[in-house]
């Protein structure tokens, strides 16, 4: 995606302030020029900008438009809104998790094993994963904070193809879990089954059994965004 216009960002803003980040809310290019103080050719503009690059979708309601922020479109006003609370609070480094330890899909063990993924993983962390993920199911503020750290940055796995098939990038985080605490890494990846609900974690060592943990049971995770 091309990188975001500072000019953009307002109009992004307004838009979740009408819940847009939830689902199409009607609204034309003259109420949004309005909420903004701009020109109507200038909010129209906007739209379409926001558009080409992936950050919102426009379908037709009537006689005006109807607007959603897609996925992207929401990590930006997070990006955007973390960037702020760290100038006001000073810089944040570490976001804390509370969750629920479950039986995932059975998948991770297969993923972690790809070459392709295992030998990043040891370049960039240090450490050969364990192979399996510890899955953590959140709720309420946990979401919310797994949705801020969708805006960080975090260290870069690239994606790859083998054997004919294409397998998808992540971004991953060091973090520890538990005490005494486990050295770990959170996984966000590009193309998952799961939403912002859970935590998929890595780590050299088998968390469950170094932890003692069971499926229903607490976890803590603390992951650094520095």
């Amino acid at each position: 995606m091309d990188k975001l216009k500072p000019v953009l960002i307002p109009t992004l803003v307004e838009l979740v302030k009408l819940r847009a980040h939830r689902s199409f809310v009607e609204v034309s290019s003259e109420e949004l020029a309005g909420k903004l103080g701009q020109s109507q050719q200038a909010a129209s503009r906007h739209l379409q900008e926001l558009e080409s690059l992936g950050l919102v979708e426009r379908k037709r309601a009537g006689s005006k438009l109807a607007v959603k922020l897609t996925e992207a479109g929401e990590d930006a006003v997070l990006a955007h809104y973390s960037g702020l609370k760290a100038a006001l609070n000073g810089s944040t480094k570490e976001i804390d998790f509370v969750g629920k330890v479950f039986a995932g899909l059975g998948e991770g063990a297969y993923y972690i094993g790809l070459e392709g993924y295992k030998k990043q993983f040891t370049k960039i962390l240090g450490f050969e994963p364990y192979l399996g993920t510890l899955n953590v199911k959140l709720e309420g503020v946990m979401v919310e904070k797994k949705k801020e750290l969708r805006a960080f940055d975090g260290i870069r796995v690239n994606g790859f193809e083998s054997g004919g098939r294409t397998y998808g990038g992540a971004r991953c985080f060091r973090a520890t879990v538990g005490r005494p605490a486990i050295p770990a890494a959170v996984l966000v990846i590009d193309r998952t089954h799961y939403d912002d609900s859970v935590l998929e974690v890595i780590s050299p060592k088998y968390i469950r059994g170094a932890l003692k943990l069971k499926n229903g049971g607490p976890v803590q995770i603390k992951v650094d965004v520095s």
